[in-house]
């Protein structure tokens, strides 16, 4: 019998050791891929001759400008996809173990929302524990994925029809962009977890139980961790995807200029890059503004805990200052770099314009 059990024990041993290894392998290709595809890019950009065969959208590259914009940005896509997956997989560990806290976090704010609604509605039923923000984000991402299919199913079409574009077009001009979405999926990550914790937040500024004080100030301070532990994992992450997105506009607002002033325009073409702009301008702004509003509840929390809590409107700022309960203080999406918030938006456009306007200046300069 113990025979049996020892055998089956090794089973069960080498089978999560197997899972284990195949479950890494899928990020191992993709940043192979990547990699690959980074040395094609440097190797196309230092040949002079292959800017005759190279296409977009079945239009052949017509000024220097034009190449080197297409070629940096197949090469940011690339650099942001590899950075971001190869990151996540050397953090797995840590990724797991924030997860877990996460998932800690949910089910206590769980447990005080079904308490909070007992011994305010003794009749009242607790549903089911989600986010305001859980459909519409569902929304948003079948939308992307639809949007992914269609337009990397019109990227193909137009190499595919094109009998100019040779193969290293593929690698340059239409593999790069369709990793790039499916890397769209990485905001939305990051948007579950703010949502979690705005909606949390909200939580605790509307509940005015008294007698659940207590709980709430221990829920505000693992909120608080959690958050620090989602900054300390993905903070460099977020700081890349953010530049990534913003070149992307970039790019994507000089081609469509580009194809605008041309005599024969490509509408298509146009109409793609047009998506791209709106699509990463949205994104920047609801990272921005989960942060905005993870600054705004906190500070609101911290104001009601210092004047008063409650019905029973007991005042409750001595009880923050006992020994036992460290001062509250507000939650920041603080990366290495800069703060995300609301307040990045404006330099975000300016730098967005002005990078714009060089290079359509470098696009004119050409022409001449």
């Amino acid at each position: 019998m113990d025979t049996e059990v020892l055998r089956v024990s090794q089973i069960n041993l080498n089978l999560t050791k197997k899972w284990k290894y195949i479950s890494t392998l899928p990020t191992i290709l993709f940043c192979l891929l990547g990699l690959g595809n980074i040395f094609v890019i440097i190797s196309h950009l230092t040949d002079d001759s292959s800017k005759k065969g190279v296409t977009r959208g079945g239009r052949q590259l017509a000024t220097s400008t034009f190449h080197s914009t297409v070629i940096i940005k197949g090469a940011v896509h690339i650099f942001t996809i590899v950075f971001v997956r190869a990151t996540i997989f050397l953090k797995r560990e840590q990724v797991t173990q924030f997860f877990g806290e996460f998932k800690t976090l949910v089910e206590q704010w769980s447990s005080f929302s079904s308490q909070a609604a007992l011994s305010s509605d003794k009749t009242k039923s607790v549903g089911i524990i989600s986010t305001r923000s859980e459909g519409r984000l569902r929304v948003e991402l079948i939308i992307l994925c639809i949007s992914f299919i269609i337009l990397t199913a019109d990227m193909w079409e137009g190499y595919l029809s094109d009998r100019a574009a040779s193969l290293t077009s593929s690698l340059v001009i239409v593999i790069p962009p369709m990793l790039g979405y499916v890397h769209a999926i990485f905001p939305f990550l990051l948007t579950f977890f703010l949502n979690w914790y705005v909606e949390i937040l909200r939580g605790l500024i509307n509940s005015s139980n008294f007698a659940l004080v207590e709980m709430k100030i221990q829920l505000y301070h693992r909120l608080s961790d959690n958050v620090s532990s989602f900054v300390r994992l993905f903070g460099t992450c977020i700081v890349i995807d953010m530049a990534h997105s913003v070149m992307r506009i970039v790019f994507c607002a000089y081609f469509v200029a580009s194809f605008a002033s041309e005599p024969v325009r490509n509408v298509r073409g146009m109409i793609s890059d047009v998506f791209t702009v709106v699509g990463y301008f949205y994104f920047l702004f609801m990272i921005c503004k989960k942060g905005s509003q993870l600054e705004g509840g906190s500070g609101d929390f911290i104001k009601i805990c210092e004047n008063g809590f409650g019905e029973s409107e007991k005042l409750y700022g001595s009880f923050l200052f006992r020994p036992r309960h460290p001062k509250l203080r507000k939650i920041y999406l603080d990366t290495d770099y800069f703060r995300v918030n609301l307040g990045l938006i404006t330099p975000i456009v300016g730098t967005v314009t002005t990078n714009l306007i060089v290079l359509m200046q470098f696009q004119n300069g050409d022409k001449t």
